[in-house]
């Protein structure tokens, strides 16, 4: 995964938005292990339950951004019982029951070992089922492969990874400039993410001088909807959350932070269905590192998507335009939602 370069200050006011649509959903606070709390967004649904887990400095919203662009909802509408998590430090777990500000110092082990590893619990009990199906985008896909390393996957019904590299093998500028980027962003406690986003909101366009461009392909996403994300799905990133990307860059694999867990070679023994999306104009997880699932999984249930015109898509898909593209519901969320139907609802 490249880490984006910050946006650049804009200066084109414009007029205010409604909330985001998950509002709507019921939310509580929950504990982990560890002693730190995540956010859970309830979207009752009649079936089985899906666990939503957000990327890198992002929040819930960006699976329920708008009507247009709601997973839990599309989701709760196949008959599925649908649950978007806020990882400790993001969107509505920056701060804890108690109004403190969540302390900062977390790695994507946190997030696989306490984080997801509560929402899954709280899940099965309040449900009764044995087992929920994660869905993850970007890093939320590494989060549920580190995950797997701490626990396994006997709670696991089904994993979909969509623009979630777990290869780090591959090497060019952009990943050089995005090491750099690290070092330089770990040298804050956080890292503001969220003000950078707000004021790249009010510029009138993606412009690659400021790195917004490689984030998604801006052919598949409408000027309001852009602001609209930039706006909302945004969260702070944690210095140690920047340390273990470059642990991961350094070693050109994804490992534990210690080094001492290879997450990638835990998943020979995931026997969980697994759908792989990848974007064929994904410039932050290049779809090689993406579709590296299909080589390391265990599973004899797999199916890879590579969203891009060669492929029949009406473009070749960035990567946050996978989730929030103008063409990404039909496209993509649908498909999603289809696959994870004919596992988990219709299999005998």
């Amino acid at each position: 995964m490249r880490i984006f370069l910050p946006f650049v200050i804009a200066c084109k006011p414009m007029a205010p938005l409604a909330p985001p649509h998950c509002e709507r959903a019921s939310t509580a606070l929950i504990d982990t292990e560890d002693g730190a709390q995540i956010a859970l967004h309830h979207h009752s649904g009649a079936g089985p339950p899906v666990i939503l887990v957000h990327g890198i400095s992002s929040n819930h919203h960006f699976w329920d951004l708008t009507e247009q662009h709601s997973m839990p909802e599309l989701l709760v509408d196949a008959g599925f019982d649908t649950w978007a998590v806020d990882l400790r430090g993001h969107g509505d777990a920056m701060k804890t029951e108690a109004g403190i500000r969540q302390r900062h110092g977390w790695t994507i082990d946190d997030y696989g070992k306490h984080d997801l590893h509560a929402a899954i619990t709280h899940v099965q009990t309040v449900t009764g089922h044995a087992k929920v199906a994660v869905v993850g985008h970007s890093m939320g896909g590494m989060v549920a492969a580190a995950y797997n390393g701490h626990h396994g996957d006997d709670a696991i019904s089904a994993l979909v990874v969509v623009g979630s590299p777990i290869s780090f093998e591959h090497q060019d500028f952009l990943t050089l400039l995005g090491r750099t980027g690290l070092g330089i962003g770990s040298l804050w406690t956080s890292f503001g993410t969220q003000r950078w986003a707000a004021m790249a909101s009010r510029m009138s366009g993606p412009l690659p001088i400021h790195g917004e461009g490689v984030l998604y392909n801006a052919k598949n996403m409408k000027p309001e909807m852009r602001r609209y994300m930039l706006d909302h799905i945004v969260s702070p990133v944690s210095r140690e959350e920047l340390r273990h990307f470059q642990v991961i860059f350094k070693q050109r694999r994804f490992t534990s932070v210690d080094g001492q867990l290879d997450y990638p070679a835990q998943l020979r023994d995931l026997d969980a269905p697994l759908l792989v999306v990848a974007g064929s104009g994904d410039q932050i997880a290049p779809i090689e590192t993406v579709e590296a699932w299909i080589e390391h999984s265990g599973s004899d249930d797999e199916t890879f998507m590579a969203a891009g015109e060669a492929n029949g898509f009406a473009f070749d898909y960035g990567h946050l335009d996978l989730v929030l593209g103008d063409h990404a519901r039909e496209e993509v969320l649908n498909p999603i939602a289809s696959w994870l139907e004919s596992r988990l609802l219709k299999a005998p």
